[in-house]
């Protein structure tokens, strides 16, 4: 953990869920989820609460830090690499931590196909391409073997969710034998009859 947090198919079209009237280019703190394609544990491990990356896990994790780089208004408040997916706190704009959604019409809304410049959205894509990029050149591997098609998204309203996502990015390493994301605990759990969605964001 560092401190600065199957491919699913969709027939014919692909489905956005967001907060209404949030802007996602407004300063701000918003908790992101992006999972490997089909859950497939290829970015490291865990032993003893610690994250031990693979190359493609190292790949991933440079070219996270590396966002501030190639959006000056953005900012890695929390992060870790996981063995099958990247929690990451991103906050938009100088010193920002949480905001308090509007439900007035978004000044800038994102559609389909006509991305909005340094959004959620772009930087999400901009990091997924450039980890593909990368680990294309030295491990050989493409897209479809490295990331699930969508990510999950949530917007920190107030500093309890900030604190509550922190924590959680945090302590993810630690809770892995229980993380819902962990296959073995998925498979435990859901012969309980346990819901094993991702505990935090929706799918976008």
């Amino acid at each position: 953990m560092y401190r600065a947090p199957t491919m699913e198919k969709r027939e014919h079209h692909r489905r956005s869920i967001r907060l209404p009237g949030a802007d996602y280019t407004e300063a701000g703190g918003y908790f992101i989820t992006v999972c490997t394609a089909e859950r497939k544990e290829i970015f490291g491990s865990i032993e003893n609460g610690q994250v031990l990356l693979t190359e493609l896990g190292i790949i991933v994790r440079a070219c996270l830090i590396q966002i501030p780089n190639h959006f000056a208004h953005a900012s890695i408040s929390e992060y870790v690499v996981m063995p099958n997916h990247v929690h990451v706190i991103i906050a938009l704009g100088v010193g920002a931590r949480y905001i308090v959604p509007s439900h007035e019409r978004a000044r800038s809304p994102e559609r389909f196909q006509k991305p909005v410049k340094a959004s959620i959205p772009t930087i999400i894509r901009t990091f997924k391409a450039a980890v593909v990029r990368q680990a294309g050149k030295e491990l050989g591997m493409s897209g479809p073997e490295i990331w699930q098609r969508n990510y999950f998204e949530r917007v920190l309203r107030d500093g309890q969710e900030y604190a509550d996502a922190s924590r959680y990015v945090m302590e993810n390493p630690m809770r892995w034998e229980w993380d819902a994301e962990n296959k073995r605990r998925r498979h435990e759990t859901r012969e309980e009859g346990h819901d094993v969605s991702c505990p935090y964001g929706k799918m976008n």
